[in-house]
């Protein structure tokens, strides 16, 4: 059977909920026929959730259905705001009165008995579907006819409003206003900004021409900025200037705009101060290419500078080196005593290689302590060596920040154009390489860029890498060197010393990987590592009742002042049950760089637990004699660089006179270090000093080669022999 469409069934869409697909069939059918969208759904369930994402116009809903029954349907979808303005229209074969009654209280607008007549069923659907619309209209009606009355309402609050609120934006804005009248090009108004811009009082300004005020240079050489104004309705002017009275010109950018009173057309011109703003943006240019801190150019201005210099040196065929360089134990400083340290210290060796250049040269600031010198127009590769012997000079001398003489070295890698790259990226990579290269080197030092030091290089960043794992992988070990009376024999204690054996590289240096434990943050835990292991064989060879002996661990400035350093050595001679009498722990120089209380209150401290301090590589830095009556010291280790030239420099014989003769005024004992033949230490006994360890007698050896040692001293042997081999039968 074919049935017309209904006028305002296309578009509407009927939900129709009914748990028999036979009825649905019917009803479904008829309502497509005459132009409804209709959607299904088998369950009240199931209709809450059709209901909430269609949005229908209408719903026909039985009553008996499995799960929540349309009773229940019906009033949950009344309660929920997005369905709840959906007519009803209940279906269903109940037809007691009071199955109808319970329906209008759930909120259903009809009720349609089954059987029922299809084309009564679309009679009541339509209806309601106009009734619906009707009241749509209404609510629209009356809701555009209310904002309507709210929107003026508010018109007229906001007129009352409106003068007092703009005279005080107008009275207290920090841009200066000028309100020009079009017609007489005469000044309406100023606000008191205005008047402070130009040196003058409002009343001066108000009723002059614009163009016969001083000061207005800009819009006297334009004259047609106001018609512009008037014409475009609005301009921009970011570049103009206007003089105060027996004052300096003053950078503005004018906005113009303009409008009509009830009586006249207006320009309003906004004035605003703008040299702050182009200090800035000057700044902002600078510090694109230069380093905050420093001031020297950045990375970005560097390439820029090797770009133009590698192309002269394209045209003329001379060289361009570049020097890479970084701070020895800067990370060191910085963490001890604190990063405004650490940056005043970069500034002061940014100024320092900028007296090292010629002009024509660059120095540059990559970030942390990294810095590169490009050097221009280089004839020959001796000139680039002259800057870095110059560099390494100056970087040696004392810094004197806050009060303290601060000691850094630099390692410095140099690389040429042509030979070494082609581009700014290529060198600096060459300069880097080598830079590494003169760190494994000892430090202190240059290298010049060769293809054999790329080897090197990926060596250093391999043991970089690898040195995270290193202690979990059990790859640390302890050897321990015998530190020797030299009046006696008799060995008093030994020196516990770091070994890494890498897997494929086999032993590596400690001047190697010390520095990269401290690098890269580990050298805390590894530290730890070392003192409680160090104890804990201390303790064995008492127990074995080996002769009691001395035993010296060496601590960083990163243990001392990250760490608690306190409770990790209180914490390690409880664990291996150690009398605090048999540890020493021998502190560098760079660590005693700090002259604070924090750095007395830290060794009083460790003195209270009972252990002896000693300072290492005593002589090495240019105010070591201020320590022995700074800190609470027992013993002063002589640097191995003095026992090397004792017999051979009359110089250092001297210094080494000096600080024994010191030592013994000052009550502290003496250990000399790196002792390699028996005239260094004829020489060292003459001079008195007490105790000795180097390779004349025994270099460091595992713990099962010294508890061979300990065995031959408990059964009578002699240590006081010539040459190590005895040592360690």
């Amino acid at each position: 059977m074919q049935h017309s469409t209904i006028s305002g069934a296309s578009g509407r869409t009927i939900l129709i909920v009914d748990d028999n697909p036979v009825n649905l069939s019917v009803v479904v059918d008829h309502l497509e026929d005459i132009g409804f969208e209709v959607a299904v759904a088998l369950g009240g369930e199931e209709a809450l959730k059709r209901a909430e994402f269609l949005r229908p116009d209408l719903i026909l809903l039985d009553v008996m259905m499995p799960g929540i029954d349309g009773f229940e349907t019906c009033r949950r979808l009344k309660e929920t705001p997005d369905t709840g303005d959906i007519p009803v229209i209940f279906m269903t074969a109940l037809a007691d009165v009071s199955d109808k009654v319970k329906a209008f209280a759930a909120g259903g607008i009809d009720y349609v008995s089954k059987p029922f007549q299809v084309e009564e069923l679309v009679a009541r659907v339509n209806t309601h579907l106009a009734l619906r619309s009707a009241r749509q209209q209404l609510h629209a009606r009356n809701t555009a006819l209310q904002d309507e009355i709210d929107a003026r309402r508010a018109v007229e609050q906001a007129l009352v409003a409106s003068e007092s609120r703009y005279r005080r934006l107008f009275e207290t804005s920090t841009d200066g206003i000028l309100l020009v009248d079009c017609r007489s090009r005469a000044i309406t108004d100023v606000n008191p900004a205005m008047g402070r811009m130009l040196g003058r009082l409002p009343d001066e300004l108000i009723g002059r021409r614009l163009i016969d005020v001083p000061g207005f240079e800009k819009v006297n050489a334009s004259g047609t900025a106001i018609d512009e104004i008037r014409h475009a309705r609005y301009m921009n002017y970011g570049d103009w200037a206007v003089v105060p009275v027996g004052g300096a010109p003053i950078d503005v950018e004018v906005i113009g705009s303009f409008y009509q009173d009830v009586n006249s057309d207006i320009i309003q011109l906004n004035f605003r101060d703008v040299r702050e703003r182009k200090e800035a943006e000057a700044r902002i240019r600078y510090l694109a290419h230069h380093d905050a801190l420093t001031g020297l150019p950045n990375r970005t201005l560097l390439a820029d500078r090797l770009g133009v210099a590698i192309a002269h040196a394209r045209r003329d065929g001379s060289k361009v080196g570049v020097l890479m360089l970084d701070l020895d134990h800067f990370k060191t400083i910085n963490d001890s005593l604190g990063h405004h340290v650490g940056d005043e210290l970069l500034e002061a060796v940014a100024t320092r290689l900028r007296g090292c250049l010629r002009d024509s040269d660059t120095a540059a600031r990559l970030g942390g302590d990294e810095f590169v010198i490009a050097l221009s127009n280089v004839a020959q590769t001796m000139d680039a060596e002259t800057v870095a012997e110059k560099v390494l000079a100056a970087i040696a001398e004392p810094f004197l920040v806050e009060g303290r003489s601060l000691h850094v070295g630099t390692s410095i890698g140099i690389s040429f154009f042509p030979g070494d790259g082609e581009d700014a990226g290529a060198l600096l990579q060459a300069a880097d390489t080598a830079m590494y290269s003169a760190k494994e080197s000892g430090r202190a030092g240059y290298k010049i860029f060769c293809k054999e030091l790329s080897t090197a290089a990926q060596r250093w960043h391999t043991l970089s890498n690898d040195v995270h794992g290193a202690s979990a992988r059990g790859e640390f070990a302890l050897h321990y060197q015998p530190q020797i009376a030299i009046e006696s024999g008799v060995l008093t204690g030994v020196e516990a010393l770091l070994r890494w054996h890498h897997p494929t590289e086999g032993l590596v240096s400690p001047a190697l990987f010390i520095p990269l434990l401290e690098e890269r943050g580990l050298i805390v835990d590894v530290g730890r590592w070392v003192l409680e292991t160090a104890c804990r064989q201390c303790a064995i060879w008492h127990a074995e009742g080996k002769p009691p002996i001395r035993i010296a661990v060496n601590l960083s400035a990163q243990q001392f002042y990250r760490g608690d350093i306190v409770g990790t050595v209180r914490e390690a001679l409880r664990l291996a049950g150690l009398d605090p009498q048999w540890l020493e722990l021998e502190l560098t120089e760079s660590l005693t760089l700090d002259e604070t209380e924090t750095t007395l209150r830290i060794m009083q401290e460790l003195k209270a637990l009972g252990v002896t301090l000693s300072l290492d590589d005593f002589g090495t830095g240019w105010s070591s004699l201020s320590y022995l009556r700074r800190f609470p010291l027992d013993r002063i280790k002589i640097d191995r660089s003095f026992v090397r030239d004792l017999t051979t420099h009359s110089s250092t014989a001297a210094i080494v006179h000096s600080i024994l003769s010191l030592a013994r005024n000052l009550g502290l004992d003496c250990v000399a270090e790196g002792v390699e033949t028996r005239e260094q230490l004829s020489h060292l006994q003459r001079e008195l000093c007490s105790e000795f360890q180097g390779f004349l007698y025994s270099e460091a050896v595992p713990a099962e080669d010294l508890s061979n040692l300990l065995r031959l001293l408990r059964s009578g042997g002699s240590l006081v022999v010539p040459g190590r081999e005895r040592l360690l039968a």
